[in-house]
This record gives structure tokens, C-alpha cells and sequence, in this order.
């Protein structure tokens, strides 16, 4: 057999050849690495933060901002279930568990939407649902809706196609009422959602902060019927700023008979129906810091305040100064200048609250400020 003798222009082809596929080898490796670098962040980037175990309760050492929730009065479990939790929470069925905001009439809409935005932007895992009156869904004959209602239908896509939001549409509470009035609505709907083992519920308007502890609230607080955040420090009293429920067809069929035989508030309903302190949240919980807190009280706060260590301790604060008509409104300087906290630290951070409402309401809604209409003096036409 005779060798094959390659002349040197071969050479040159076959050489040059082998160049090239090595650089196109290289090129397609290093587009490669970099998409998966690149679907790794994104994969990071979209997937569901999973909550911290609940800490053991013990006492936060100062700066805080009240001391009174701080401090847990109950002892410590025997068993520390950080780690069981922590497993729990990786194979638990987050859609099950879910934050929910009930709007009973369109000027609550935008704050409810913002307050799951925050939740989707914080990346909770739970699920998030919107409860409004079935009536915002009729259909006009003309096609044509007011000013008012084309807003409200557009926040309510928003809710929807931007921030996952499940949109539940709700009857008033009891059979016959005038669907068109807010007072024809109830909390106590909330325990019709049955596909759900605990819900979250947050009253608004408010700022929040940080998702992570009110993730770990629902994730590893037990099923109870009602776990009402307290009114008083001493626990003698339940609110409806924070409330976190189980629910179910019992429940629900035990409110909407109350409500239909004596005409009264939500919360005097729950008292009613749920004995406090038992169907408080436990003081355990509670020792994660300021869970829920009010913007009045930051007029309260001493020269100890620090308004970097006020954020990093509160998760929701609801922004309810009895002089405002609400921070949807663009109330004048001179008036907040007569109201805001006194303490330079206080004052920083109540204003900075309202300053971050101001701002993720035309972020979230589109929405500016609503012209401030001050009520007029008795006796004025």
C-alpha cells in the first residue's frame, strides 16, 4: 500500500481547518457557560423566597421601638423546632396558604394592590388574593364606565396580569343587602375561602417593610379559627389590624348568622364570636419585634428612637393619623408640620413612611396624591 503524501497546501487547508473549529468549539462553550449563568440569575431572580423559621423567643435588646411586643412573657418551648421548621418550610404547599385584601369600596383599591405588590416585589411564596364587591364586575350597557369605575377595573387587571393576584369577587354578607353599599360587606367572608388552610389578612393603608416575618406567621403558626393581632399590650382586647385565620364553612355560616340577626361592626362580631385572649396571636410570635404598628405612635417615641433600627425591627406599619384624612391624600405642609413626631429621628422616619406611600402609589397604580378637601367648620354651607 502506498503512503498518502499530503502536499503543503493540504497541510495549510487541513490546519487552518482545525483553527476555525476550535474557535467556533471555544465560542459555542463560552455562549454556554454564559446562558446558563444567565438562566441561573433569572431562575434566582423569580423563585419564591421561603421563610425563616420562627425565632425562640427571647428578649430583643435595645434600640427598639416597643418594648412592651418585644418582650415575650411566655417561656420558651421545651423542644426548639428551628430546624423542623426550616425543613417544613421546603416541602410545604404554599398554595395553601395565602395574604388577602378585602376593598369594600374604590378608594381602598390602590392601597390593597399596592400592599400585594409589595408581597409579589418581596417574592413570598404565598399566594395573593383580592376580595371586591361582584358588582365592580357588571357590564355596562353602553361599554362606556365613568372616570371612577375605568380605574378601578384597571387596577384590578394590574392586580392580576402584573402582580399574580387571584381576583376573588364577593357578595355582601348577609342575602338581599344593597350590593352597592361598603357597609354591606364583611371581614367575616373571609372564611369562605375554604380551599385555603390559613389566610393572612393586613388592614390598610400602610407600608410594609419586610415580608419575611409575616411569611414565617403563616408558615408555621397553627390552624386556629381566629389569631387576632392584640389591641393592648395586656392582651384584653383583639383588632383587625392583623388577623390570620382558618377557614372554613362553620365559621362562615356561624358569622353570616350573627350578622343577620344583630347588624354590627366586624370587629364587635369577632369579639362576639372568638374569646379573647385565646384567639389572640401567641406571644411566641410576637417576639419577632414590631409586627404591626401604627404611625400615630411614633409621636410617642423618646430620644432612644432610631429610625435605621425602627425599619430594620417593623414589618407592616399602618399609616393612621387621626388628623389626616389618609395618605392617599396630598395633604398641605403646614398641616403635617402641626401633627409629625417632635423627635428628629421619629420624625425622619414618619415621614419617610409617607413619602414611600406617595411614591409606590404612582409606581404601583399610577395614581397621584388625592386633592386635599379639608371637612368644613360646623354651621358652613
Amino acid at each position: 500500500m502506498g503512503r498518502l503524501l499530503l502536499t503543503s497546501s493540504q497541510v495549510s487547508v487541513i490546519l487552518s481547518a482545525a483553527i476555525v473549529f476550535l474557535f467556533t468549539l471555544a465560542l459555542f462553550l463560552s455562549g454556554y457557560v454564559l446562558q446558563q449563568r444567565y438562566v441561573h440569575s433569572l431562575q434566582a431572580a423569580i423563585k419564591p423566597r421561603l421563610p425563616k423559621p420562627l425565632p425562640p423567643p427571647k428578649v430583643i435588646a435595645p434600640p427598639t421601638l416597643d418594648a412592651k411586643w418585644a418582650r415575650p412573657v411566655g417561656s420558651r418551648p421545651e423542644v426548639d423546632e428551628t430546624y423542623a421548621q426550616y425543613i417544613a418550610g421546603q416541602t410545604m404547599d404554599w398554595s395553601r396558604l395565602g395574604y388577602v385584601q378585602v376593598v369594600r369600596e374604590q378608594v381602598e383599591l390602590c392601597s390593597a394592590v399596592m400592599l400585594l405588590s409589595d408581597l409579589h416585589r418581596m417574592k413570598s411564596p404565598a399566594k395573593r388574593l383580592l376580595m371586591f364587591p361582584k358588582l365592580w364586575l357588571a357590564t355596562a350597557d353602553d361599554d362606556q364606565y365613568g372616570p371612577e369605575m375605568s380605574t378601578t377595573r384597571r387596577l384590578l387587571r394590574t392586580a392580576a396580569r402584573r402582580y399574580g393576584v387571584t381576583l376573588t369577587p364577593m357578595e355582601p354578607i348577609v342575602k338581599g343587602a344593597d350590593d352597592t353599599l361598603p357597609s354591606s360587606y364583611s371581614l367575616a367572608t373571609l372564611y369562605s375561602l375554604v380551599d385555603y388552610e390559613r389566610i393572612l389578612y393586613l388592614q390598610g393603608p400602610g407600608v410594609l417593610l419586610d415580608a419575611s416575618a409575616l411569611d414565617s406567621l403563616l408558615a408555621f403558626s397553627k390552624s386556629e379559627p381566629m389569631a387576632a393581632y392584640p389591641a393592648t399590650p395586656e392582651r384584653t382586647d383583639m383588632s383587625t389590624s392583623l388577623l390570620m385565620v382558618h377557614p372554613s364553612q362553620q365559621s362562615y355560616h356561624q358569622l353570616r348568622t350573627l350578622r343577620e340577626s344583630t347588624p354590627t361592626s366586624d370587629l364587635n362580631m369577632f369579639r362576639k364570636t372568638f374569646t379573647v385572649p385565646d384567639s389572640l396571636i401567641s406571644e411566641w410570635s410576637l417576639s419577632m419585634g414590631n409586627v404591626v404598628y401604627e404611625s400615630q405612635r411614633l409621636r410617642d417615641e423618646n430620644d432612644n428612637f432610631n429610625a435605621t433600627a425602627f425599619e430594620q425591627a417593623t414589618t407592616f406599619v399602618r399609616l393612621s393619623d387621626p388628623e389626616l384624612p389618609g395618605p392617599e391624600y396630598d395633604v398641605p405642609y403646614s398641616v403635617k408640620v402641626e401633627i409629625r413626631p417632635q423627635n428628629e429621628q421619629a420624625q425622619e422616619a414618619w415621614s419617610k413612611l409617607y413619602e414611600r406611600f406617595r411614591q409606590r402609589r404612582m409606581e404601583v397604580c399610577g395614581l397621584d396624591l388625592e386633592t386635599y378637601k379639608p371637612l368644613m367648620m360646623a354651621g358652613q354651607f
